[in-house]
């Protein structure tokens, strides 16, 4: 459950990046489904912060460089985009097909970084978004990096609901398919969570926590060269490791 100010918070900065226009208070009430003393409030917090500025009294407000600028001090201290974003990139362009890097999150699968590729036709996650641990590639990798104690555990936990035809929801068989894939060394659904999408997954571990390269593209183009994909994903993992 989240603190209700920062939801708030968090939903008008989202709410501008979906509108990309100024809003007046009784449109941002009315988007964000909250009262307008509490818009009020909101919206005066982030003005005298500097995030915020009013256009004028018609127009409404649209947020300062402020938020830019301190998300890009924070992007440039990751990490991620400092040193892994790279690999991601070019990994992308050697498989033509979309590229991320997720970790768990609680129960769910979270992507900190994505390297789109160009085709017309592609994956598309965004970064910060979550999947299920049961019916994505990344999350059937984070679950086959625990030894098979701890994935009983887990899997004990989820709660196995179906997406799609393909989704499995019987514990034995999830079970079975991902000590199967671990043998492998990369693990991959098809279609269990978005229809004619397959993705394909390898877990690493660094600084002790476990991370995950993912890949992803339409059955039709992407199955046909699942082996050569998956040897390169395994390549990127190797440099790495080397690297960091």
């Amino acid at each position: 459950m989240g603190i209700k100010t920062a939801d708030r918070t968090l939903d008008l900065i989202e709410l501008y990046a979906h509108e990309q226009c100024a809003l007046t208070l009784s449109q941002i009430s009315d988007k964000l489904g909250v009262p307008p003393s509490s818009t009020h409030g909101l919206v005066q917090t982030m003005l005298e912060r500097g995030y915020l500025y009013e256009l004028s009294r018609r127009e409404g407000y649209y947020p300062t460089k402020k938020l830019e600028r301190s998300t890009k001090l924070i992007s440039d201290g990751d990490f991620v985009w400092r040193g892994i974003t790279p690999y991601l990139q070019r990994l992308s362009s050697e498989i033509a097909e979309t590229v991320l890097l997720a970790k768990r999150q609680g129960n769910k699968v979270i992507y900190l970084e994505v390297a789109e590729c160009t085709q017309s036709v592609r994956f598309s996650p965004l970064v910060g978004e979550t999947k299920s641990l049961h019916c994505s590639a990344t999350g059937k990798a984070l679950l086959g990096a625990l030894n098979e104690h701890d994935l009983d555990k887990e899997l004990s936990k989820l709660k196995l609901d179906s997406r799609t035809n393909e989704t499995i929801t019987d514990i034995h068989e999830l079970k079975t398919e991902i000590l199967n894939q671990k043998k492998q060394g990369w693990y991959q659904v098809i279609g269990e969570n978005i229809p004619d999408l397959m993705s394909i997954a390898i877990p690493f571990r660094l600084n002790d926590e476990i991370y995950v390269l993912g890949a992803g593209g339409p059955i039709n183009r992407f199955k046909p060269l699942i082996k050569e994909h998956a040897d390169a994903m395994l390549a990127t993992q190797q440099q790495l490791l080397k690297s960091f």
